[in-house]
Order: structure tokens, then sequence, then C-alpha cells
């Protein structure tokens, strides 16, 4: 029983995959939240975003801007570069790390996905350069936009990057994530998610702040975090999050804060594509009414002309 089972599963497996992206993401979102997403007219935060990944996406742009070594340059042209963390090196070659003087204090990191990160404290060993070595190539073979169909990440060329660790070297730093919601008048609409407890004893938790600073919205896991004493800063970050936002209906703008000084993290277009859990007491509704997108009433989410026509030179092998 549990061989047929098993083959069964490999079987619908086997057939998922065969199907368009599109169609897919409608199986997965059910399986998630035992529904299906209404991508025709999406009304919720995660069918928007659905509905980017499949209708309105603007692929191309999305993958240089998701690209963390491409997006230091527009970084720095539109805020400037005293926000970037210190790039150490970066390479398509991660033999070329045993040639760094240290890697101690370092974070090791891919520029095409999320997920792929090594923090670095201490100086490793050759048995752990070795290891770490490995990890990158394998990083490098990740075509991350199989991961959850997100399209633009087929644009990435795969670089190895080596930035300065920021953090105290106890704690993960806390994300500050600004959901940017840009409202084609002039003026935006926000959503602050803070995410801490990254590491260490206590449980990941996360805040959201709905169009303020001072009082929270909806907490899970709530283990006392209080930011007041990063209110001026967190206001120079929304100015900046509006700048960098101000060409999209919605994107979200990544941050951190160390020693009173404030560093990007990276641009998103489509958070947890479109299965974003954790958005409840209303959350998920709300982020949708803020998000004014584009429609296109004659075109149905179905698999996208850019799956199948990407550039070659970006193509993996």
């Amino acid at each position: 029983m549990l061989k047929l089972k098993s083959k069964l599963r490999k079987s619908v497996l086997f057939f998922l995959r065969k199907m368009p992206w599109s169609y897919q993401d409608r199986f997965y979102y059910y399986r998630k939240f035992k529904k299906l997403p209404n991508i025709r007219k999406p009304k919720l935060f995660n069918e928007k975003i659905l509905y980017r990944k499949f209708v309105t996406g603007d692929y191309v742009r999305y993958g240089i801007l998701a690209d963390k070594v491409l997006v230091r340059d527009y970084i720095a042209k539109t805020i400037g570069d005293e926000y970037l963390v210190p790039l150490l090196h970066e390479t398509a070659q991660p033999v070329t790390l045993l040639g760094l003087k240290s890697l101690k204090n370092t974070v090791i990191k891919s520029n095409h996905g999320s997920g792929m990160v090594e923090i670095i404290l201490d100086e490793p060993d050759d048995k752990q350069k070795q290891w770490l070595i490995k990890r990158c190539e394998e990083w490098l073979a990740c075509d991350f936009s199989l991961e959850a169909r997100e399209i633009h990440y087929r644009y990435i060329k795969p670089r190895i990057m080596v930035e300065q660790y920021v953090g105290d070297g106890r704690l993960a730093a806390i994300d500050y994530k600004f959901h940017m919601f840009n409202k084609k008048d002039g003026n935006f609409e926000y959503v602050l998610q803070v995410i801490y407890n990254r590491s260490g004893n206590a449980p990941l938790s996360m805040n959201f702040y709905v169009n303020n600073l001072t009082s929270c919205f909806y907490k899970i896991r709530d283990t006392g975090l209080d930011i007041s004493h990063e209110l001026p800063t967190l206001q120079k970050v929304l100015d900046l999050s509006k700048t960098l936002a101000s060409d999209f209906d919605y994107v979200r703008v990544d941050w951190y804060i160390h020693d009173g000084r404030i560093y990007f993290g990276e641009l998103t277009f489509t958070p947890g594509a479109g299965m974003v859990t954790g958005l409840d007491q209303g959350l998920n509704e709300l982020m949708g009414s803020m998000w004014v997108q584009d429609h296109k009433p004659d075109v149905m989410p179905g698999p996208p002309a850019e799956v199948s026509a990407l550039p070659v030179v970006l193509k993996k092998v």
C-alpha cells in the first residue's frame, strides 16, 4: 500500500510539473489555503501577487532589480551608495574565495534567490572552506525560478557575493520590510513587517504596522520587541522606500539598521510567490485593497511567453 501511494504521488508530481506554471500555482495555492485563488479578478494580496507573476509582470526589469549584485547600481544612483552593505567580493567561480585574505565576519550569499546564505563569524579552516565552495557551486547550479514559479529569476545570471557582516554577532539582524503601495497620485500606503528572533532561543516573530510606525496592527509570536527607539531612523527608511518604490504600483523594500546606520537589503516584487501565510486579522484583504493594480481584462492567466522565450545567455546550462 505504501509503495502504491508513493507511486501515485510521484505520478501526480510528474504531471503537475508538466502543467503551465499558472495552473501549478492554482494547485499549490489550493493545497495551502484550501480554496482556489481568484486570479481573473484578484482582490487579496496573495491573488494580486499571482496576477503580477503571470499577467502584468515586467520580468526583465524585476530580474535586474532582484539581482543582488545589479541592484546595487540602482540603489547608488537613486538614493546613494552609503546605504549599501560593503561588498568584499563577487564571482561566478567559488574557488576564488580561497584567495581572499579572510572570511571572518562576512556573509556569503547568492545573488539570484533567497535562502542561499551563510554567515561566517569566525575564520573557517580548510575543511570548512571546501564545504563553502561546494555549497556555493550548488547555489550557482540552482534555477531559482523553478522553486516557486517566479519568472523574473530566470533573468539573473547567478553570482556569489561576499558582503561584510552587519550585526552584533549574537542574533540575526532585525528585518524591516516595507510593503509599499503606490496610489498613483503621489501618495503611498504601506505595511511595515518587522521580523526578529531569526536565531536564538525565542521563536521567529513578526510585527505588522499599517500606515504608521507606532501602533502595531498584528503580532505573531510576540516577544516584546520595542521599536520606539528606532522611530526617527525608520521615518528616514520610509522616505527612502517611497523613493525606491516610485516606479512601481507595489514593491517590498527590505532594510537593516545597525548602530544607527541604515543598510539596504533587497527589492522583492513577488513576496512568497503569492503563497504568503500569516496575513491574518484581515491583513491579506487589507493589503490587497491597498494595491492599485493595473489589469488586462482580456487576458486570462496562463503560461507567459517569457518562460519559453528567454535569452539564451540567461538560460541555465
